[in-house]
């Protein structure tokens, strides 16, 4: 999952998302009282968020799958912290808000579609967070908008191809990506598989208030709409 071609591809090309969230994610830190302390990026991807959150004065540590998109992130961010390892089983340690920005959530494996595993990730993180510490993240609630049979975008030494399809039960989205990625004067081809599952946004609320949160839904950060389809959730650590 995000091999060195398509971590650099998504970092070349679409890292505007993440640009653009970052002051409205940040603005949401301070107006819960959050203006200094540790920023768990989970999902880092290649720093972009990450690199946001040091210049505003916070302390970060970024986690993510991909070993390539890390490389990248620790390039880009001497200033934090970095370490491969994936969403449910990383060891967060104390800090005033977890963020998973860009619908990372939604490769967690859930095959029973009883969200045992994101509330695996719920309950880490709710553990780490400090009393009125956040938990903010998005996912995919409905398929609709999302699917398509075809889509493609390049930049000066890449191109990236992409098709779209849910499953009958509109559960999970699968993603067929190619990418093309110039070394040398040659192309080289790469194809990876993404499986995202789309969750109903009351499950999601009821398994965050039962560990401890308060929950609050938004179709966007702050100014920044999310894609159609999309939810994203502000989660308040109760104070003991």
């Amino acid at each position: 999952m995000y091999s060195t071609d398509l971590a650099y591809v998504h970092d070349a090309g679409f890292s505007r998302f993440a640009h653009r969230a970052a002051p409205e994610l940040i603005a949401i830190l301070r107006d819960a009282g959050i203006r200094r302390g540790l920023i768990i990026d989970i999902g880092c991807g290649s720093g972009v968020l990450s690199a946001h959150l040091v210049e505003a004065g916070y302390t970060v540590v970024g986690i993510d799958r991909s070993a390539a998109m890390i490389r990248l992130a620790r390039a880009a961010v001497p200033d934090a912290r970095f370490r491969v390892a994936s969403l449910t089983a990383a060891r967060l340690p104390r800090c005033a808000a977890v963020i998973a920005l860009n619908e990372i959530v939604g490769y967690v494996p859930d095959p029973r579609r009883r969200l045992t595993a994101l509330r695996t990730f719920f309950e880490r993180a709710h553990a780490a967070l400090r009393p009125g510490g956040l938990l903010v993240f998005d996912f995919i609630a409905s398929a609709e908008g999302r699917t398509y049979a075809g889509k493609s975008r390049s930049g000066r030494d890449w191109a990236v191809a992409v098709r779209a399809e849910a499953d009958r039960a509109g559960r999970v989205l699968t993603r067929h990506i190619t990418t093309f990625r110039k070394i040398d004067g040659e192309y080289r081809k790469s194809r990876e598989t993404h499986r995202i599952r789309i969750y109903d946004p009351i499950d999601v609320s009821r398994a965050l208030a039962a560990i401890g949160f308060r929950v609050k839904m938004r179709r966007s950060y702050g100014r920044l709409r999310l894609l159609p389809g999309d939810v994203a959730i502000i989660a308040e650590k109760r104070p003991s």
